[in-house]
């Protein structure tokens, strides 16, 4: 292998055709190696004869022949070697980095076990360096491609750059490189015992093997001062694990040079890895002349570009790859509140920000809500800047399995890779109505939809179909939709005690008024009175089966019955319900088959799904009824409640979320009682359990001021703790650990006085509060 000073007409034509276009303006290169001959022995990196110097002005010369941006910064350090001078070899890169690079370009220092703490730690806080360089070779060992982290990195080395925030950039050895379970320990071990050393996997933590990457990333998840590099990795496949597993936040751009500039690459092999390069191909079989490979720099950038086309990565995240991530790890970005300002724009641009109410910034922490995500995953959410929050909000109760479940992710990948709409039908709506109606047996057909309102709206349509009639009475949340505001036409405010009070009926046609008449859950006069103000006009009951309490004296079973007898159409809403509070839904608890159950949220696991189950006889009599949406035949949600009633049913995931949650909502119990200044209020179903402030004096900063608080520790949460599946009981022991610290610097605001009269500024929030 040699390094290279002339590109072959392959290289150019790659260069132009598939990897200019993929390149941002300005590109940050986090792994470079400037080179002086003088400083390592005759015997030293043989690929660079007649090379004697190469610095920052030739790293970007060099690349810059096939990667046509016009500025490349660099993070520089020596070519680590056992014969080199490294003292002088330090001091020229230092001196080089600031002759010949950018203004932001930076230097590590390349560290051995038996240097001086001292002397280095002088050098990390003086500024010389803002980093250090540690290899394998210099672990006083005989096979030091068998070393443990510690034997090269030892911990003194950690607890300086933890002290200075400074950068480790980590070359790891073992056979197994990340999938080997001692360096999986050694890197966990430290980094969480050192939070401030940010570390730098180099070569994405050496998965020359892409199956390594595949089997060890997982392990870096939750540590967040840790990114990898994609330095001299020619293997698609390890590139595309780490953007999956660790996000394209984590994963930076970085060449390897001088190694990018000789040709070959480097492949798996059974559980190893070999570099091939022109000098051992031999002509056979047709195969091209070995001067036709490329270069090592070029082979890399084409595998990641195409592990960024295969995760979708819109050109915003790439350029992260290629500069943002670089800058936020050496200090030198700029805003960490990416997600207020976006929003702040949203309200601009997109009518409220947002089309789901309870998802604006204003429903949870006016001013500093993060509310847009990068990715999320399990039990945890990142946002724009790549800060990870452990989430209790639940996706608004739309996710029960936990973010990005793999099993439902497989399902939707395995459509999306089939095609998820054409003008045939997913033969999966088939599989799904024998599903749905094997868990329903008083049910024989189903409908599907997209979402909980308009299947909430479907089924209202069915009973009129049926009926003939237009009255509906309700009890409890039921969407967005004509029928259901139609109830707030009238001189009151009838909705105010339905979840969402002040919900205006602008737009609803004034001839709606008097269709839709709510009574109160667990009031059988009140329901009797509703049916009374329908005067013979009864389509439907609607109602849930249950939200924040359990039915008393077999109240739904009552109601049901009544509606019967009146000829009307059962329904029940179980788009909250389903799933979280029974399986299939909450009435399995109850025992009350119904006319019509409608499902959504939890059902598919947070992909937009909605479906109807129904008798025969009230589904059938509708089928006149126009009710028909060209998404209603998209294949993804199918294909994701498939998924998740076959995980439910295997894992058991209703009985373990509804015995999980109770404990929470025991320990939530415990500690609104340690608060009593707070004046707490605990209800709620096991599975979903509430806290709010009871006070009228000062509830409406007191939740904002909460909120807020537990977000700068790191969790996301509202007034509803939805649990996930994905919670563990380490998970739901951190909540109350920091509910039980926040809440107590809350009380010590009340008891001043500072909360007193103080308003939310949004009145929508302050109406939701």
């Amino acid at each position: 292998m040699q390094f290279q000073t002339k590109l072959t007409r392959l290289d150019l034509a790659l260069a132009k055709n598939m990897i200019r276009s993929f390149l941002p303006g300005e590109i940050y290169d986090i792994h470079a190696h400037p080179y002086r001959r003088s400083d390592f022995g005759p015997e030293a990196w043989p690929m660079m004869r007649g090379i004697d110097l190469a610095g920052p002005s030739e790293h970007r010369s060099h690349l810059q022949r096939y990667m046509p941006t016009p500025v490349i910064h660099g993070l520089y350090f020596g070519m680590p070697h056992k014969t080199a001078d490294r003292p002088a070899m330090n001091a020229w890169v230092a001196d080089i980095t600031r002759e010949q690079g950018t203004p932001l370009s930076r230097n590590l220092h390349v560290t051995a076990p038996g240097d001086d703490p001292a002397k280095i730690a002088t050098i990390l806080r003086s500024g010389a360096a803002c980093g250090l360089k540690v290899y394998h070779v210099y672990a006083d060992r005989p096979d030091t491609f068998n070393a443990r982290i510690g034997e090269f990195a030892p911990e003194w080395m950690w607890e300086i750059l933890h002290e200075t925030r400074g950068i480790l950039l980590l070359h790891i050895v073992r056979s197994g490189a990340l999938a080997d379970e001692a360096n999986q320990k050694d890197i966990q071990r430290l980094c969480r015992a050192y939070p401030d050393c940010r570390l730098v996997l180099a070569h994405v933590a050496r998965s020359f093997n892409y199956r390594d990457a595949r089997a060890g990333l997982r392990s870096l998840e939750d540590l967040d001062n840790v990114v990898v590099d994609t330095s001299a990795v020619t293997e698609t496949e390890a590139m595309r694990a780490a953007l999956e597993t660790l996000g394209p936040k984590r994963v930076l751009f970085g060449s390897d040079y001088a190694v990018s500039e000789v040709r070959g690459r480097c492949v798996a092999v059974g559980r190893d890895f070999v570099w091939i390069h022109p000098e051992l191909l031999v002509p056979e079989h047709g195969m091209k002349p070995a001067r036709e490979m490329t270069l090592v720099g070029i082979e890399s950038l084409l595998c990641l570009r195409e592990a960024c086309e295969d995760a979708g990565l819109t050109p915003n995240e790439v350029g992260d790859i290629f500069m943002n991530n670089a800058l936020r790890l050496l200090g030198l970005s700029v805003s960490e509140a990416e997600g207020e300002t976006l929003w702040k724009h949203a309200r601009d641009v997109i009518s409220c920000g947002t089309g789901l109410l309870s998802k604006r910034a204003e429903m949870f922490e006016p001013k500093h809500w993060p509310s847009y995500f990068s990715r999320c995953r399990g039990a945890e959410v990142w946002d724009l800047s790549d800060r990870r929050y452990l989430d209790f909000a639940g996706g608004i109760g739309a996710v029960l399995l936990g973010y990005a479940d793999p099993d439902v992710t497989a399902a939707i990948r395995r459509r999306l890779n089939l095609g998820t709409y054409c003008s045939l039908v997913s033969p999966q709506e088939v599989a799904l109505a024998d599903e749905l109606l094997a868990l329903h047996p008083w049910a024989e057909k189903v409908r599907y939809a997209r979402g909980g309102g308009d299947a909430m709206t479907m089924a209202v349509r069915i009973a009129r179909a049926t009926t003939g009639k237009s009255g509906i009475a309700f009890c409890g949340y039921h969407g967005w939709h004509d029928w259901y505001l139609a109830a707030n036409l009238g001189e009151g405010d009838e909705l105010d005690g339905h979840l969402l009070p002040g919900l205006q009926p602008l737009g609803v046609p004034r001839e709606l008024a008097g269709t839709a008449v709510p009574f109160r859950y667990n009031n059988l006069p009140d329901f009797e009175q509703a049916i009374a103000r329908l005067d013979g006009n009864l389509a439907a009951v609607v109602m849930e089966p249950m939200r924040s309490s359990f039915p008393q004296d077999d109240f739904v079973a009552k109601v049901g019955a009544a509606c019967r007898q009146r000829g009307a159409v059962f329904v029940v809403d179980e788009i909250t319900s389903g799933l979280r509070y029974g399986f299939p839904g909450a009435l399995s608890r109850l025992g009350v088959e119904p006319d019509i159950a409608v499902y959504a949220k939890a059902f598919s696991n947070g992909v937009p799904f909605g479906a109807v189950v129904g008798r025969e006889a009230v589904m059938e009599a509708a089928n006149a009824s126009f009710i028909s949406s060209s998404y209603w035949t998209d294949g993804i949600g199918p294909a994701a409640a498939l998924a998740v009633l076959a995980k439910m049913q295997r894992d058991n995931v209703h009985e373990i979320v509804w015995e999980r949650g109770g404990r929470l909502k025991k320990q939530l119990e415990h500690v609104a009682a340690r608060h009593p200044v707070c004046k707490l209020s605990v209800s709620g179903m096991p599975a979903s359990p509430t806290l709010a402030f009871q006070s009228s004096e000062f509830s409406s900063a007191a939740k904002p001021l909460l909120v807020q608080k537990m977000r700068e520790r790191g969790i996301l949460m509202s007034s509803t703790f939805y649990v996930m599946f994905a919670h563990s009981e380490a998970h739901i022991a951190r909540l109350i650990e920091t509910l039980d610290e926040v809440l107590g610097e809350i009380e010590a605001v009340i008891l001043s006085g500072a909360l007193n009269g103080i308003q939310s500024n949004d009145p929508a929030f302050a109406r939701l509060a």
